[in-house]
Protein backbone atom coordinates (compact mmCIF):
# COMPACT_ATOMS: atom_id res chain seq x y z
CA UNK A 1 0.00 0.00 0.00
CA UNK A 2 1.30 3.65 0.80
CA UNK A 3 4.12 5.16 2.57
CA UNK A 4 2.13 5.19 5.77
CA UNK A 5 1.40 1.79 6.69
CA UNK A 6 2.31 -0.81 9.44
CA UNK A 7 1.51 -4.35 8.01
CA UNK A 8 1.64 -7.78 9.22
CA UNK A 9 1.25 -10.95 8.50
CA UNK A 10 -0.57 -13.56 11.03
CA UNK A 11 -0.50 -16.92 10.82
CA UNK A 12 -4.11 -17.68 11.71
CA UNK A 13 -7.00 -18.45 9.07
CA UNK A 14 -10.80 -16.75 9.89
CA UNK A 15 -13.18 -17.86 7.35
CA UNK A 16 -15.57 -14.74 8.32
CA UNK A 17 -13.46 -11.56 9.07
CA UNK A 18 -16.46 -10.04 10.98
CA UNK A 19 -16.18 -10.93 13.96
CA UNK A 20 -12.54 -9.78 14.08
CA UNK A 21 -13.28 -6.65 12.83
CA UNK A 22 -15.97 -6.13 15.44
CA UNK A 23 -13.48 -7.26 18.28
CA UNK A 24 -11.07 -4.15 17.27
CA UNK A 25 -14.44 -1.36 16.75
CA UNK A 26 -15.56 -2.49 19.90
CA UNK A 27 -12.02 -2.53 21.10
CA UNK A 28 -11.62 0.78 20.19
CA UNK A 29 -15.11 2.07 21.05
CA UNK A 30 -13.87 1.53 24.66
CA UNK A 31 -11.41 4.22 24.22
CA UNK A 32 -14.02 6.78 22.97
CA UNK A 33 -12.76 6.18 19.50
CA UNK A 34 -15.40 6.31 16.81
CA UNK A 35 -15.43 2.88 14.58
CA UNK A 36 -16.84 2.19 11.31
CA UNK A 37 -16.40 -1.14 8.98
CA UNK A 38 -16.24 -1.85 5.35
CA UNK A 39 -16.97 -5.08 3.72
CA UNK A 40 -14.04 -5.50 1.48
CA UNK A 41 -13.70 -7.64 -1.65
CA UNK A 42 -12.48 -11.51 -1.28
CA UNK A 43 -13.85 -11.51 2.60
CA UNK A 44 -11.60 -8.86 4.07
CA UNK A 45 -12.78 -5.62 6.05
CA UNK A 46 -11.32 -2.53 7.24
CA UNK A 47 -12.57 -0.55 10.13
CA UNK A 48 -11.57 2.90 10.32
CA UNK A 49 -10.99 4.47 13.68
CA UNK A 50 -10.79 8.36 14.66
CA UNK A 51 -11.46 10.39 17.95
CA UNK A 52 -12.49 13.97 17.86
CA UNK A 53 -9.55 16.29 18.17
CA UNK A 54 -6.97 13.45 17.16
CA UNK A 55 -7.53 13.45 13.36
CA UNK A 56 -7.96 16.46 11.70
CA UNK A 57 -10.91 17.30 9.52
CA UNK A 58 -9.70 18.64 6.05
CA UNK A 59 -12.27 20.19 3.87
CA UNK A 60 -15.09 18.16 5.26
CA UNK A 61 -12.82 14.68 5.11
CA UNK A 62 -12.13 13.69 8.67
CA UNK A 63 -8.70 11.94 8.41
CA UNK A 64 -8.60 8.07 10.48
CA UNK A 65 -6.71 5.04 10.89
CA UNK A 66 -7.74 2.38 8.70
CA UNK A 67 -6.77 -1.07 9.65
CA UNK A 68 -7.51 -3.30 6.77
CA UNK A 69 -7.46 -7.39 7.44
CA UNK A 70 -7.28 -9.64 4.53
CA UNK A 71 -7.12 -13.25 3.83
CA UNK A 72 -3.53 -14.25 2.27
CA UNK A 73 -2.42 -17.54 1.66
CA UNK A 74 -1.17 -19.56 4.76
CA UNK A 75 -2.37 -16.51 7.04
CA UNK A 76 -4.29 -12.98 7.28
CA UNK A 77 -2.68 -9.54 6.43
CA UNK A 78 -3.33 -6.40 8.42
CA UNK A 79 -2.47 -3.29 7.92
CA UNK A 80 -2.84 -0.04 9.82
CA UNK A 81 -2.51 3.23 7.94
CA UNK A 82 -3.80 6.77 7.42
CA UNK A 83 -6.67 7.53 5.19
CA UNK A 84 -9.73 9.62 5.20
CA UNK A 85 -12.37 7.51 7.71
CA UNK A 86 -13.53 5.00 5.84
CA UNK A 87 -11.31 5.14 3.07
CA UNK A 88 -8.27 5.26 1.66
CA UNK A 89 -6.58 8.58 1.79
CA UNK A 90 -3.52 8.93 -0.35
CA UNK A 91 -5.46 7.58 -3.69
CA UNK A 92 -8.54 9.61 -3.61
CA UNK A 93 -7.06 12.43 -2.50
CA UNK A 94 -3.48 13.17 -3.58
CA UNK A 95 -4.14 14.77 -6.54
CA UNK A 96 -6.91 16.92 -5.40
CA UNK A 97 -4.85 18.77 -2.47
CA UNK A 98 -1.42 20.12 -2.69
CA UNK A 99 -0.63 20.24 0.87
CA UNK A 100 -2.42 16.53 1.45
CA UNK A 101 0.97 14.77 1.83
CA UNK A 102 2.45 16.87 4.21
CA UNK A 103 -1.41 16.26 6.66
CA UNK A 104 -1.14 12.81 5.83
CA UNK A 105 2.23 13.01 7.25
CA UNK A 106 1.10 14.66 10.51
CA UNK A 107 -1.42 12.07 11.34
CA UNK A 108 0.51 9.65 10.44
CA UNK A 109 3.33 10.78 13.29
CA UNK A 110 0.48 11.57 15.93
CA UNK A 111 -0.59 8.04 15.41
CA UNK A 112 2.93 6.31 15.42
CA UNK A 113 3.48 8.29 18.57
CA UNK A 114 0.55 7.08 20.81
CA UNK A 115 1.33 3.67 19.19
CA UNK A 116 -1.80 3.54 17.46
CA UNK A 117 -0.60 1.16 14.60
CA UNK A 118 0.82 -1.42 16.95
CA UNK A 119 -2.00 -1.45 19.09
CA UNK A 120 -4.38 -1.90 15.97
CA UNK A 121 -2.35 -4.49 14.61
CA UNK A 122 -1.43 -6.74 18.36
CA UNK A 123 -5.52 -6.43 18.28
CA UNK A 124 -6.56 -7.56 15.66
CA UNK A 125 -3.61 -10.44 15.94
CA UNK A 126 -4.98 -11.99 19.44
CA UNK A 127 -8.59 -11.40 17.77
CA UNK A 128 -7.70 -13.57 14.83
CA UNK A 129 -6.25 -16.07 17.13
CA UNK A 130 -9.22 -16.04 19.29
CA UNK A 131 -11.38 -16.74 16.22
CA UNK A 132 -8.95 -19.03 14.56
CA UNK A 133 -9.85 -22.82 14.12
CA UNK A 134 -6.79 -23.32 16.20
CA UNK A 135 -2.77 -23.65 15.20
CA UNK A 136 -1.04 -21.16 13.20
CA UNK A 137 -1.10 -22.04 9.31
CA UNK A 138 2.41 -23.63 8.72
CA UNK A 139 2.58 -22.15 5.24
CA UNK A 140 2.66 -18.74 7.39
CA UNK A 141 5.50 -19.59 9.82
CA UNK A 142 8.14 -20.50 6.84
Amino acid sequence: MGTFNSTKTVPYVVDDLTPVSQDLMRYFESQDYEATETHLPAGGVQVSIRRGGTFKAIIGMKTALNIRIEPVEGGTQVDAGVGIFGQQAIPTVITALVFWPVIIAQVWNMAQEAKLDEEALGVAEESLKAHSSGAPSPIAQV
